[in-house]
């Protein structure tokens, strides 16, 4: 698999398009665990400049769907011990990344009763440890406003803010949940801990002009300023701009794309507004998900709150065809996120200055991101990562790294897909 050529210095065993969280890990057990000669490639002028660093960093284990809860499980585990994950010692001269353990809860009541009896279904049995709290507990702990205000409804709706006699069952909470502190840190971690290895290559402030082929298998790609980097792989982990990279590969319809599933990047919005006034220190605030509102939220600080929204049918999509076009600037958006929120929590002080941020997620059209090798020899992507993927960080590069070994070797993933 590995070309002679490889010793030349422009060219290599693999290159990752995109040093975001997942590039840099799958970049990391590339050259750290496969001694692959790896090149990571990115437009941005250091590593986890674009979505990552925007990134909730929320770790989490409530899902539909079970694969998505052990990887999120397992993800869990590495940032609980991350030094030892990264192996690099805690009060060095490397700074690392910390995991903030307050826990997820998610609010039970009609709208999520079957989200919520799949992922405990699941919890039970991985032996994932959860526990039940009553309304009446919530209210008391947290000061909630528990009453069933869904389904979810923007401001200007008449009927924003009615509410039914009916109240939430309570929620649903999981102790081995919480957030990264600084979803870029773990990226420096990661591109840290590759380089003892000697085969991670940075290149950075670079696009992809183009995909090369040879004989219909991948042969590398062309930067923006001329030079041609050779190499029998490339991965696709472009975050928002997958969509692009997926169009460079299959350009010359030498081969068919035979995706069934796409991506798009999603522009979204987060709100960063103080903490309720009512807010209890004694009582830490966890993560928390709201279906019955459309939104999540978890602490940012001491004093502070993020608030996101959970893609409700009342909240417009808005995609982008050209990620480079993103409008930085906040919305409305905000406003309903918050205002919504501040029906559950309701002694959050609304600020007069909106503040929060504005960046992009790469969706696919089912959420699931796409963990997978393509219809082109050589060609891999890991794609449709963001909004929900960062969690699960540490260990997609491993996967992607033993995917495309395997592959690249001649295991046939299509009719034996590899179990991880």
């Amino acid at each position: 698999m590995i070309r002679s050529r490889v010793l030349y210095s422009n060219a290599y065993d693999a290159i990752v398009i995109g040093s975001g969280a997942i590039g840099t890990s799958i970049g990391l057990q590339l050259a750290k665990s496969k001694g692959f000669k790896t090149a990571i490639i990115d437009k941005n002028p250091a590593v986890a400049y674009g979505s990552t660093s925007y990134s909730s960093a929320i770790t989490r284990t409530f899902y539909s769907a079970i694969d998505s809860v052990k990887i999120s499980w397992e993800g869990f585990h590495c940032y609980q011990n991350w030094n030892d994950f990264v192996e690099l010692k805690k009060g060095g001269t490397t700074s690392t990344a910390t995991l903030k353990q307050i826990g997820a809860m998610a609010l039970h009541c009609d709208a999520s009763n079957s989200f919520i009896t799949q992922s405990t279904s699941y919890f039970k049995q991985l032996g994932i440890p959860f526990e039940r709290f009553s309304a009446e507990e919530l209210e008391k702990k947290y000061g909630w406003n528990l009453h069933i205000f869904g389904p979810p409804k923007r401001i200007d709706d008449p009927q924003f803010g009615s509410f039914s006699e009916k109240k939430h069952t309570g929620g649903v909470f999981c102790p081995q949940s919480g957030y990264v502190i600084d979803p870029q840190l773990v990226t420096q971690n990661l591109k840290k801990s590759s380089e003892p290895s000697g085969k991670a290559h940075f290149i950075f402030s670079q696009t992809i002009t183009q995909i090369h082929k040879r004989s219909g298998k991948i042969d590398g790609v062309t930067l923006r300023n001329g030079d041609r980097l050779y190499a029998p792989i490339v991965i696709n982990a472009a975050g928002p701009y997958s969509s692009l990279i997926t169009k460079l590969a299959f350009n010359d319809f030498e081969i068919p794309n035979d995706m069934k599933i796409t991506t798009k990047p999603l522009r979204v919005e987060v709100a960063n507004v103080p903490l309720p006034t009512n807010y209890n220190p004694k009582e830490v605030y966890p993560c928390c998900l709201d279906i019955d509102l459309g939104v999540y939220w978890r602490p940012e600080s001491e004093s502070r709150l993020l608030i996101g929204g959970a893609e409700p049918e009342c909240d417009p999509l808005e995609f982008l065809e050209d990620p480079d076009q993103l409008d930085p600037n906040i919305t409305d958006q905000w406003k309903n996120i918050v205002y919504r929120a501040a029906l559950r929590m309701p002694e959050i002080p609304i600020p007069n200055v909106q503040k929060g941020i504005v960046a992009m997620y790469d969706v696919t059209e089912d959420w699931t991101p796409i963990y997978d090798k393509s219809s082109i020899p050589g060609y891999y992507m890991a794609i449709g990562t963001s909004g929900n993927q960062f969690k699960n960080t540490p260990v997609v590069g491993s996967l992607m790294a033993e995917l495309i070994e395997r592959c690249e070797n001649g295991y046939d993933h299509d009719n034996d897909p590899l179990q991880f």
